[in-house]
């Protein structure tokens, strides 16, 4: 029995994104949304937190994939409360009470391993865990048109435009499901804010040259993935730049973006190597990503902050 089919017990499911639920968040619940309904399951998506929804690209998305979330302050009565990308008890989840609780995410796991969890880091996407969830139960998910969409917006805002995409899954999800849809090339061209702009500007104002090892490192406000790929491939064409690090914090730690113009420091080596026993990072010859956990960086490097992290690890990686 797969992991959706046993939770068809519940008669009443809650699925609830982080705050300020993300493309990848909203997709991923919409998949799960639409098993759990064609199943009789009466079911809602919902989220909360300080702040709607606001930013045009996802509404937009809300709106052309027809995605029924809803901002709540309170819970609605139901049997199961299940979270999607994201974790129950972590800081960027609100705090609901609940009888029956389970998860699905790609982070790093903050708990032990459960019968209602499934938790694996090993994938670049909540939306890919979902999409390989509803092929388990035989769902074609290629002949729903609204959820391609959603799914493939919601790997591409995670993998900084695709440009950081490694993992055999995601990619396989990408191949799988890619198609002519003028609604995802707009979406595509709508992903970046007014306050991202400010935020990329201004991580670049201050970003930290080592003129000695010849690279740049890069200190961005939380921001979205694609913002920070969008940072990356800037700083690298900075003449003097053998590679660039740009970095962001997000909830389980930090997110990294490699770009690299030198043959002797590849991206996806400068990533592994970044990452390597703090977290994970891959990717391709000049672009590539990886997560740096705070957990791990917490009991090796206690009381230091990320950027002497980085600046010492680089000191070895680039000799």
């Amino acid at each position: 029995m797969g992991f959706l089919n046993q939770l068809l017990k519940y008669k009443n499911i809650c699925i609830q994104c982080h705050n300020s639920p993300d493309a990848d968040a909203l997709a991923a619940a919409y998949g799960v949304y639409t098993y759990l309904k064609l199943q009789d399951i009466n079911v809602s998506i919902i989220y909360s937190g300080d702040y709607e929804i606001q930013k045009k690209d996802l509404l937009y998305m809300i709106d052309i994939c027809e995605i029924p979330v809803e901002y709540v302050k309170e819970l609605p009565k139901t049997d199961l409360l299940l979270l999607v990308d994201g974790q129950y008890g972590r800081g960027n989840v609100y705090r609901f009470e609940a009888d029956n609780i389970a998860m699905i995410d790609h982070h790093m796991p903050s708990m032990k391993k459960t019968e209602n969890a499934f938790i694996d880091y090993s994938y670049q996407s909540c939306s890919t865990i979902v999409w390989e969830l509803l092929k388990e139960e035989g769902y074609d998910v290629k002949a729903n048109e609204k959820l391609s969409i959603a799914f493939l917006y919601g790997l591409y805002t995670d993998t900084s435009s695709y440009v950081d995409l490694y993992k055999k899954h995601d990619i396989a999800m990408r191949d799988e499901l890619s198609k002519d849809y003028p609604e995802l090339e707009r979406l595509k061209k709508s992903s970046m804010s007014l306050e991202d702009l400010m935020i990329a500007g201004e991580a670049l104002y201050h970003a930290y040259f080592d003129k000695e090892k010849q690279y740049l490192l890069i200190s961005a406000m939380h921001c979205e993935q694609s913002v920070l790929g969008i940072i990356g491939d800037m700083a690298i064409k900075v003449d003097v730049a053998k590679v660039s690090i740009a970095y962001t914090d997000i909830d389980t730690g930090y997110q990294v973006s490699i770009r690299s113009a030198d043959r002797e420091y590849l991206a996806n080596e400068v990533a592994e190597k970044l990452c390597d026993g703090i977290g994970s990072g891959g990717g391709h010859i000049d672009k590539a990503g990886g997560v740096i956990s705070r957990d791990c960086i917490c009991e090796s490097y206690a009381g230091w902050e990320i950027a002497d992290i980085i600046k010492e690890r680089m000191e070895k990686i680039m000799k």
